[in-house]
């Protein structure tokens, strides 16, 4: 087993998660690249976001032996894939899906306790995430849990 590599930061400790921005700004300053065990290498300023979504070369979308169509492809791979999706994301595709979201997204929201403390990735952008995309796709509510 290789050697570990030493962490940056620990994204998923408290002091992080009780103030993200600011944890985040400060990483941008201190550490503008860094590594977790949690999440891999992190980058931290737009500048360096840009210049890795844009060098397929150096940085390689190809991250498993299974295929992912087209996000785990690299240009000009995923080039035919992108033009066939890219249609069902067009302004006018999503003005028609947009109530559908509003939907299910109202409906969380009235299930949450008001007055409550509420973990919002267990209690509604998980939930929210799975639902619409088995809207989207048209497939049954019942896969949701399942995403």
């Amino acid at each position: 087993m290789p050697p570990s590599r030493p962490q940056d930061w620990l994204p998923a400790s408290q002091d992080i998660l009780a103030d993200q921005r600011a944890a985040y700004d400060a990483m941008r300053h201190q550490c503008p690249v860094a590594y977790s065990d949690l999440q891999g290498w992190t980058l931290f300023r737009h500048r360096d976001v840009v210049d890795v979504l844009h060098d397929p070369g150096t940085f390689s979308n190809s991250a498993s032996r299974h295929l992912s169509v087209p996000n785990g492809m690299d240009p000009p791979e995923h080039t035919p894939f992108r033009r066939l999706i890219e249609p069902y994301f067009e302004a006018p595709a999503m003005q028609c899906f947009e109530p559908t979201c509003r939907a299910i997204a109202a409906e969380l929201a009235d299930g949450l306790q008001a007055g409550r403390e509420v973990e919002c990735m267990d209690a509604f952008a998980r939930p929210f995430a799975a639902r619409a995309q088995c809207a989207f796709l048209g497939w049954p509510e019942s896969l949701a849990p399942a995403l």
